[in-house]
């Protein structure tokens, strides 16, 4: 009784996964949710009905995130344009909180990793391993593209294979797994246009549906306007996002049916789903200055040849040990 009193109160980590294409709006969605909790916060101030009239706010307890975070903020409304295309991993670590009983008490901690779009695809090892290590999944869509741009099709094609990847998982162990379907550059299509996107991503509408998982959609216009020396930041409610992926997480995991892919993936195949799969390399050494920081082994498919790589920290002495005797 004592532990499950202890695990209730602990707060627990939720590893995000974002997919979409370069320029698609990742970067933009994260920051003006980190700005819209943070204007939230000023207007609520630090009083006890803080409990009533926010009841959740957002933090960044790293400095050197939260720098990253407000300089481009401060770039968007000195520049007055949205910030260039994130060129390398970026990984985010926040903490959401509320007032119970007069304090402020973590009610989670997010981790999201903000990736370039190129390397959003199951081919990249560290992809890999940061999709087998989410429990819930954002997926970025250009609103503005795939109603307008024919050569978009492709792309959301392509984006569609790689989420009945991390479905095969999904549905084979029965994971409890939401995915948040984000609209973005809403701001660039005539108003009410929600009816028309869904036709269009009806694809991906009816693929999720199959699957029996659960998932929302959201419509996001994120705007810049002039506003006196500087240029505003308009969020327009995009922390609805975060609000009900966190609550949804957190009832997985007050429930004990949060998402755990590795239990699922390691012995079948990233590409087609296949459990045929042979060591291609028993051993291999991952070096970086001429240090051993870490062993992986490498796995063929018997059935489409792809190559899956699965790093095995904290066994490391047991493969050298039988390496070298």
């Amino acid at each position: 009784m004592a532990k499950r009193s202890f695990l209730k109160l602990a707060a627990p980590t939720f590893n995000i996964l974002s997919v979409g294409e370069r320029g698609t709006g990742k970067t933009v969605f994260l920051v003006g949710s980190y700005a819209e909790f943070f204007q939230l916060q000023e207007q609520t101030g630090r009083s006890p009905a803080r409990s009533e009239a926010q009841p959740l706010w957002f933090e960044c307890p790293y400095k050197k995130e939260k720098f990253l975070l407000n300089n481009i903020l401060l770039y968007v409304k000195s520049q007055g344009s949205y910030p260039p295309p994130t060129l390398k991993i970026t990984d985010f670590t926040f903490s959401f909180k509320q007032r119970q009983s007069q304090q402020e008490r973590p009610f989670c901690y997010l981790h999201w990793w903000d990736m370039p779009g190129e390397n959003c695809n199951f081919n990249n090892p560290y992809f890999q391993n940061i999709a087998l290590s989410s429990q819930g999944c954002c997926v970025f869509i250009n609103s503005y593209r795939l109603l307008n741009d024919p050569e978009y099709g492709a792309i959301f094609a392509y984006l569609q294979s790689q989420l009945k990847i991390l479905l095969t998982f999904i549905r084979s162990y029965n994971q409890d797994y939401p995915f948040a379907l984000v609209f973005t550059q809403g701001d660039r299509l005539p108003p009410r246009s929600e009816m028309i996107l869904q036709q269009a991503a009806q694809p991906l509408l009816t693929l999720l549906t199959e699957a029996s998982v659960n998932f929302r959609c959201f419509y996001t216009a994120i705007t810049i306007t002039p506003n006196d020396q500087q240029f505003a930041f308009n969020t327009n409610g995009v922390t609805q996002v975060f609000r009900w992926l966190l609550t949804t997480l957190y009832d997985h995991y007050h429930n004990g049916s949060l998402a755990y892919l590795k239990n699922s993936a390691s012995l079948r195949c990233l590409q087609c789903g296949s459990e045929n799969l042979s060591p291609s390399q028993s051993v291999d050494f991952l070096t970086r200055l001429g240090l051993l920081l870490l062993l992986k082994q490498k796995y063929r498919c018997r059935d489409c040849r792809a190559l899956k790589t699965e790093f095995l920290p904290g066994v490391w002495w047991k493969l050298l040990w039988q390496a070298f005797r």
